[in-house]
């Protein structure tokens, strides 16, 4: 099993460790995009070498921007509620969730090249603000997710999901010791996130 797959089913496993509470197959599948999501962008937290990898890790950030995007659109499209919880006075978490989706975007645009050269004369800089870019939309994501308190309700599930945020955030001394750096696979994480997806509606949904 790849790395990105462990982070994926991790992710997803920190919503099982209480009973699962179901809140129908609509707003199900569209929190379980919201956490893959996530799990595809605390993937991209870990440090790889620079190569044809960086490749990988640019298509899978293209995608992980796609399911946040999705996430979203999703509950905009068929919930009114999120969309009162946008207006003035709205959930912190919601803002949260708004300022990781459009830092993220921004994330994507600023690493693209040759754009990227018009910012960044050298890489260390791109570097620099790549990474703590990714720590901004980090935190608005992990703002996003846990008070809003309805999958993620106890501390145990807090610390879980906090530990995941940590080993891919902050295990930069380990990640760069592997001999085989881990691969963005697309394929991966479509597949597996798939599978994660499916399981996460159903299950909740009483569907054995």
């Amino acid at each position: 099993m790849t790395i990105l797959a462990i982070v994926i089913a991790s992710v997803f496993a920190t919503t099982f460790l209480v009973g699962p509470v179901g809140g129908g197959y609509y707003w199900d599948f569209g929190n379980a995009l919201g956490f893959l999501a996530l799990a595809g962008l605390l993937f991209q937290m870990v440090p790889y070498p620079r190569s044809q990898v960086a490749r990988r890790h640019e298509r899978l950030g293209y995608w992980v921007l796609a399911l946040a995007i999705a996430h979203a659109l999703w509950f905009l499209a068929g919930d009114a509620t999120v969309r009162v919880y946008l207006q003035p006075g709205a959930p912190f978490y919601m803002w949260a969730g708004l300022v990781g989706v459009l830092a993220m975007a921004a994330l994507c645009s600023l690493a693209r090249l040759p754009d990227r050269m018009r910012v960044h004369r050298r890489y260390s800089s791109f570097r620099t603000t790549h990474r703590v870019l990714g720590f901004v939309v980090v935190a608005a994501s992990v703002i996003h997710v846990l008070p809003s308190g309805f999958y993620l309700a106890t501390w145990v599930q807090w610390g879980a999901l906090g530990a995941i945020v940590a080993c891919s955030c902050l295990g930069r001394g380990y990640w760069v010791r592997l001999s085989r750096p881990p691969s963005a696979s697309t394929a991966v994480f479509l597949v597996c996130g798939g599978v994660a997806v499916l399981l996460f509606v159903l299950l909740r949904n009483g569907v054995t």
